[in-house]
């Protein structure tokens, strides 16, 4: 699993979801493809990032580490790990 992290986006090798910066200078300046309603800040764009990656494949059924990592980056953009995944295997899945 790896995000590239660049100064106005976030690009992910193993899913197309991506987090873009949409403004400067504001906290809440990014934008998550998979939560496209909400800004967020950089920290929840990772935390998006990094739950995209964790739900495009099944490795989380069976490491816990990875499971508890989701639960993790969930609380960080405050949603339940069961919305996002909800979301995210939907997606996926399309």
């Amino acid at each position: 699993m790896t995000i590239f992290v660049a100064e106005w986006q976030m690009t992910s090798d193993l899913t197309a979801e991506v987090a873009q910066r949409v403004a400067d200078g504001w906290e809440l300046s990014w934008r998550v493809s998979w939560l496209p309603a909400r800004l967020v800040t950089r920290a929840q764009a990772l935390a998006g990032m990094e739950l995209a990656e964790i739900f495009a494949g099944d490795h989380y059924q069976r490491d816990m580490v990875v499971a508890a990592r989701a639960i993790q980056s969930a609380e960080e953009l405050g949603i339940a790990v069961e919305d996002a995944m909800y979301v995210l295997m939907g997606r996926r899945s399309a």
